[in-house]
C-alpha cells in the first residue's frame, strides 16, 4: 500500500451530485471491487492500482476555514470518491479535523451535511456528527460476511455497519442506509430492507456498468460467484428491464417496512 501526504487546491468542492463534496483522501484502502471512483486516476496520472494507494490531503481542514466563509449556503457530502473513515483515518484524523473545523466555524449554519461510510471507525466521531446535526449513512450491498470480505476486503463487516448505525440512532443521530451497489445474484434486497428498517430513509444504487468498473469486477464474479454471472449479463444487456424490476421490488419493500426510499440511482444513463 502506497501512502503519502499531498497538498490540495481545495477541500470543499462543487459537485454534480450535491452542492459540495469533501474528500479528505485520494484513493481508498477498502479496495471494493466494484468501485467506480477509479476514474480519478486519469485526472491525477496515478499509476498504482485502485485500492493500493492513499494520498492524504494534509491541508484540507486549513483550506476549509476560508471556504466555509466564502462559499454559498448548501449541502456537504462526505465523501464521494473515497471513504473518509477508511483505516488510515484512525491514525491521520483528517476527517475528524474537517468536522472540528466545521463545528468551530461561525459559518457552519450555512450548511447541512451528511456522511457516508463502510467503517465502524465513524463511532469515534459520534460527538461531532451529533453536534453538526449531520445525517450518517452506511453502504451495504449484502449481509453475507464472507461475500462482503471478497468484494469489500478492508471495510467493516455488514453486520458491524448496521450495528454502528443502530448505536448512532440511539445517540440521537439521523441515520440512513445506502444499498449500493445492487449486485445481481448477490444482493438480497428483502433482507437488507428488513435489517435497515430502523433507518429514517434509504438510497438504492444500481451497479455501474461502465467498462472500467466491469474490468475490475467481473473476474472476481466469475471466480468467486459463478452462479451470479448470468444475472450480471442480464443487467449489462437489458438495463431498462432490470431497472423496472428493481424499481417495483424497492417500492414494495419500502411500503412493507415503512422505509422511505430517497431515490434509485442508476449509472447506465449517465
Amino acid at each position: 500500500m502506497e501512502f503519502k501526504d499531498i497538498q490540495c487546491k481545495s477541500c470543499m468542492t462543487k459537485s454534480k451530485l450535491t452542492d459540495y463534496v469533501i474528500n479528505p483522501y485520494t484513493g481508498c484502502m477498502h479496495g471494493c471491487k466494484y468501485c467506480y471512483a477509479v476514474f480519478i486516476k486519469r485526472f491525477q496520472d496515478i499509476k498504482a492500482q485502485w485500492g493500493d494507494f492513499v494520498y492524504a490531503k494534509a491541508n484540507c481542514s486549513e483550506l476549509l476555514r476560508k471556504e466555509l466563509e466564502k462559499n454559498k449556503p448548501g449541502h456537504i457530502w462526505m465523501s464521494s470518491v473515497t471513504d473518509c473513515y477508511q483505516p488510515i483515518e484512525g491514525k491521520l484524523l483528517l476527517t475528524r479535523k474537517v468536522l472540528e473545523t466545521i463545528a468551530k466555524s461561525p459559518h457552519k449554519n450555512k450548511f447541512t451535511m451528511d456522511i457516508l461510510t463502510k467503517s465502524s471507525l465513524v463511532k469515534r466521531d459520534f460527538d461531532l456528527i451529533k453536534e453538526l446535526n449531520a445525517d450518517l449513512g452506511m453502504s451495504v450491498n449484502t449481509l453475507n460476511g464472507n461475500a462482503a470480505r471478497i468484494i469489500e476486503p478492508l471495510a467493516s463487516s455488514p453486520l458491524e455497519r448496521i450495528k454502528t448505525l443502530k448505536e448512532a440512532k440511539e445517540k440521537g443521530i439521523h441515520v440512513y442506509g445506502f444499498i449500493s451497489p445492487v449486485l445481481p445474484g448477490i444482493t438480497n434486497l428483502a433482507e437488507i430492507f428488513e435489517a435497515l428498517q430502523f433507518c429514517e430513509y434509504v438510497w438504492v444504487e444500481l451497479l455501474n456498468t461502465r467498462r472500467a468498473c466491469l474490468e475490475r469486477l467481473m473476474p472476481v464474479i466469475r471466480k468467486e460467484f459463478p452462479d451470479a454471472v448470468k444475472s450480471f449479463d442480464f443487467v449489462i444487456n437489458h438495463p431498462e428491464e432490470y431497472y423496472n424490476g428493481i424499481k417495483k421490488e424497492v417500492e414494495m419493500l419500502g411500503k412493507k417496512y415503512k422505509l422511505r426510499v430517497q431515490e434509485i440511482v442508476r449509472h447506465d444513463k449517465d
